[in-house]
């Protein structure tokens, strides 16, 4: 993996870090902020924000503290986009670089497969395992991981068959070193950067669905969920706005991070990218 020695931390990975790290702290500290059930009633109804000390953001139709929701629901919210996101990189990875590496029939073989997945509605797909496996974190989890890996096989795939014929990857054979170390010690490292960048993408893509799949009722009932936070609050659109426009806000701040971060390691793992200030004299 390549990083370009003349680039610092550009403006939109620096904002994508701080907003991903400030909704890991809050993540991480939800339960020390807000102890007890999120879920609880714990004051009056319908409390519009700044109100009250107690309850800073407001308070829901039941009265629960909706500050205390967000933050449970930033757990929830990153817990599926990371944990999908590992599912679907450790099948896209390894079915794309058995493609690209192998080629032949197996790579028209597991392409056929990766086009087959790619024709099916992904959400409609995560909907239906969700209802069959019943709402849960994990079948949750595990349907949006089965239905995101296709663009990392491809993109994966893609890199390994550009480096497959390098001199260092003909050297390791000749020297004995058998298949599945070349493909782990030599190619996966340099076809990383892509991988890493496609990473990111996926795991802002799974936070949508795993909201969208709450708001259509099929998120754990058990848990605190932003897209369940909206759906609950839909009947006071116009008396309670603020019920919706908070956990929407907050799907967004989180999206628009890894996609900043997305952004921004684009340009810092690109090697090709040539300095636009070299050369230029004062």
């Amino acid at each position: 993996m390549n990083i370009r020695p003349d680039v610092h931390l550009n403006t939109y990975l620096r904002i994508g870090f701080y907003l991903l790290a400030g909704l890991l702290v809050i993540a991480a500290c939800a339960g020390l902020l807000f102890p007890g059930d999120p879920q609880a009633m714990v004051g009056p109804r319908t409390l519009w924000p700044l109100q009250n000390a107690q309850f800073p953001l407001g308070t829901d139709q039941l009265g629960r503290d909706v500050a205390a929701q967000l933050a449970h629901g930033a757990r929830v919210s990153l817990a599926i986009g990371f944990g999908a996101t590992l599912i679907a990189t450790v099948i896209g990875v390894s079915v794309g670089a058995a493609a690209g590496y192998l080629g032949g029939w197996y790579d028209d073989v597991l392409i056929r497969v990766c086009e087959y997945f790619q024709t099916i509605p992904t959400f409609l797909f995560s909907m239906v395992l969700v209802a069959l496996l019943s709402p849960s974190l994990g079948s949750v989890a595990l349907a949006i991981g089965l239905t995101s890996w296709t663009e990392i096989a491809r993109l994966t795939r893609a890199e390994v068959f550009k480096i497959r014929h390098a001199d260092y990857v003909l050297a390791a054979e000749t020297m004995g070193i058998g298949h599945l170390s070349i493909v782990r010690q030599h190619i996966l490292p340099n076809s990383a950067a892509p991988v890493i960048v496609m990473i990111s993408v996926v795991i802002a893509h799974a936070i949508l669905v795993e909201a969208a799949l709450a708001f259509l009722g099929l998120g754990d009932p058990n848990t605190v969920s932003w897209g369940a936070m909206i759906r609950n609050a839909r009947p006071l659109l116009r008396t309670a706005w603020y019920l919706i426009a908070l956990p929407g806000l907050a799907i967004f701040i989180t999206v628009m991070s890894f996609t900043l971060l997305s952004n921004g390691l684009t340009d810092l793992l690109n090697p090709h990218k040539g300095n636009p200030h070299k050369g230029v004299t004062k």
